[in-house]
């Protein structure tokens, strides 16, 4: 074999085994925007979601604002090419808890979502009402199930 066969042979493994961010190892970033986050909400316990259409989402919007009168608008969303993921923390006892979404990921065929939770440290001030902290994103829609990845901050014990 000449050093050319050798080297097309050997490009030639490397396509078929698949590039980078193709195996699994790699992730590729999603962008994401924030439409709602908010301390207070209907939601009560902890909630990982994931909303392709309207239906879904007037049910969601309606639960997220279960406590509020008038209700804010519904924000738009065009689910033929977007879709949301929502995180809840559940019912908090006090001021100070929050929960974010930091990254949504492709690793391979798996959609990752990073959810981190706040909670307030010894001696912080917060209110003494108790909290259902939410967050929802609008992201490009994609046909994957997401897998919530948590972690939470050394305060919340």
């Amino acid at each position: 074999m000449t050093a050319t066969t050798v080297l097309v042979a050997v490009a030639l493994v490397a396509c078929a085994a698949g590039g980078p961010g193709e195996d699994g190892d790699t992730p590729t970033k999603v962008d994401f925007e924030a439409i709602l986050d908010e301390a207070f909400s209907g939601l009560q316990e902890v909630r990982r979601e994931v909303v392709r259409d309207e239906a879904a989402w007037v049910r969601l919007w309606a639960q997220i604002h279960e406590n509020v009168a008038p209700q804010p608008p519904l924000p738009p969303v065009a689910f033929s090419r977007d879709m949301l993921i929502a995180v809840a923390a559940g019912t908090r006892p006090t001021g100070g808890f929050d929960i974010k979404i930091q990254s949504v990921a492709l690793r391979g065929a798996n959609l990752e979502v990073a959810v981190h939770e706040t909670c307030p440290a010894p001696g912080d001030r917060v209110t003494l009402g108790q909290t259902q902290p939410v967050e929802v994103v609008r992201l490009a829609r994609l046909p994957q199930a997401p897998t919530f990845r948590e972690t939470r901050s050394p305060s919340c014990r």
